[in-house]
């Protein structure tokens, strides 16, 4: 019954449990749906949370479903991924520094209480002291104590070490373990700042030109159905290991795919481990590199003859060719970002005509690569080409929809729950309300159909 409830709910775009309980009161659809019972929100909330499974069970249901009636062809699968606001403040936020002072902090408070246990005795509890009886008192204490170590505190640093003096013994291991907790999303992260409200939020960069707290939204989609194979949420702000992932759901949901079976991806997605998975599975991918998209979005092309496209690599010889047939072979390797990188150079730059326009003057071409040039070069080659680019078109139609109709129709712009477990639920109800719709306008669309035919052999008589 609450399955019902929720998936209808999340097919009308209300995510809400307190919403949905009050139509499960009111509206006939939803009194139907569940029996005239009458759920309490925290039931339903509860229900999202303790029942995981059954909801994924449900998703997968109809991405079955609809390979059995023939929807689904598996023959060109776009991935993508969309950035959903996490139910977080950017605000609330601490830095590593922060971090550290709030645990100071609350040391030297620890200290004090247990010199007092010891003058007083531990009977006395978690009585606070006269000087410190009043949130007031905290807070001057805390300014004296900023003074005295030079340091300056926000809000949310100040209320947790506020909350700390003043709560129980259950209420201070619960501050501990949030402070333990958002230390170890930050190390995890490697970004700046950490969210107090939800620790495994990441800030990612949105199409809004702002930086929020989000989750990265991915999904697989079959081309000819509008079906959503796959989805996950991720915590990564960036696209490059999420093709494997997908592929492997999708998988999971429908058996393995077939050799050949196209794989459409905008650029986020080239990278040399993406593109060797895609060869040794067999699969025919369909990613640009970002000179490509580039061009491909704005329509320009921009035509230098000594970039780097136009040397071409040897995968046997493992070495460039430059325009003029010198060789670039490999001299050098060192680490970007705790990858290899490889140098390539050694051509006759010094007596060649074109030395100004390659590498300016005085200068020798050096050619930087990880370990999959081959691949590399391989998909760029394919790119180029009048299939590849009429395959990869195919991409934005299948998988930008599908985002289209679930941020505007459905109305999931921003996680209502917190942390990777529960926002994975919201993701796998809204993710099953599409399917569920498009499944319905094509039944809908087969019985018109039938209707208008028989309506043309056999036609009401006038009378």
């Amino acid at each position: 019954m609450l399955l019902r409830l929720v998936i209808m709910a999340s097919v009308d775009g209300v995510w809400s449990s307190r919403k949905i309980a009050k139509l499960a009161c009111e509206n006939v659809v939803y009194m139907y749906l569940t029996g005239m019972e009458t759920p309490d929100f925290r039931t339903i909330c509860n229900f999202k949370i303790e029942c995981q499974d059954l909801i994924e069970q449900a998703f997968k249901k109809t991405v079955t479903f609809s390979k059995s009636i023939g929807m689904v062809k598996l023959g060109h699968i776009a991935i993508d991924g969309t950035k959903i606001k996490a139910n977080a403040s950017n605000n609330h936020t601490l830095t590593e520094k922060e971090i550290d002072n709030i645990k100071k902090i609350i040391q030297i408070g620890i200290d004090v209480d247990a010199e007092e246990d010891e003058l007083y005795g531990e009977e006395r509890g978690d009585q606070l002291p006269p000087e410190l009886n009043t949130r007031k008192k905290i807070r001057e204490k805390l300014k004296e104590i900023e003074r005295k170590e030079d340091i300056k505190l926000k809000k949310p640093a100040l209320n947790l070490i506020e909350q700390h003096a003043i709560g129980d013994g259950k209420q201070k291991e619960k501050i501990i373990h949030k402070i333990d907790q958002a230390e170890y999303e930050l190390q995890k992260s490697g970004q700046e700042a950490v969210s107090l409200s939800d620790p495994e939020a990441r800030f990612m960069d949105n199409k809004k030109n702002l930086k929020e707290l989000s989750y990265n939204l991915q999904i697989a989609v079959d081309h000819d159905s509008g079906i959503i194979l796959a989805s996950s949420v991720t915590q990564d702000p960036t696209d490059h290991y999420q093709l494997k992932p997908q592929i492997e759901l999708v998988e999971e949901n429908l058996g393995k795919l077939p050799k050949g079976t196209k794989i459409s991806a905008d650029n986020g997605f080239f990278t040399g481990e993406n593109l060797e998975y895609l060869e040794k599975r067999e699969l025919d991918g369909y990613i640009p590199n970002k000179k490509q998209a580039g061009e491909m979005k704005t329509g320009k092309k921009k035509n230098n003859e000594y970039s780097k496209d136009k040397f071409t690599y040897n995968t046997e010889e493992d070495n460039f060719t430059c325009p003029h047939d010198e060789i670039l072979t490999r001299k050098s390797k060192y680490k970007y970002n705790g990858k290899q990188v490889y140098a390539y150079y050694g051509a006759n730059c010094a007596g060649c005509h074109s030395q100004l326009e390659c590498t300016g003057k005085g200068r020798k071409k050096v050619i930087t690569s990880n370990a999959y040039e081959g691949e590399r070069q391989r998909m760029a080659a394919k790119m180029q080409t009048p299939e590849g680019k009429k395959e990869y078109k195919k991409r934005k139609e299948t998988v930008e929809w599908p985002f289209g109709n679930i941020k505007y129709n459905l109305n999931f712009t921003e996680f209502l729950t917190r942390g990777v477990l529960n926002t994975g639920t919201e993701k796998t109800l809204v993710s099953t309300s599409h399917n569920l719709k498009r499944i319905w306008n094509e039944i809908a669309e087969k019985i018109t159909k039938i209707f208008q035919n028989h309506s043309t052999k056999h036609p009401i008589p006038n009378t």
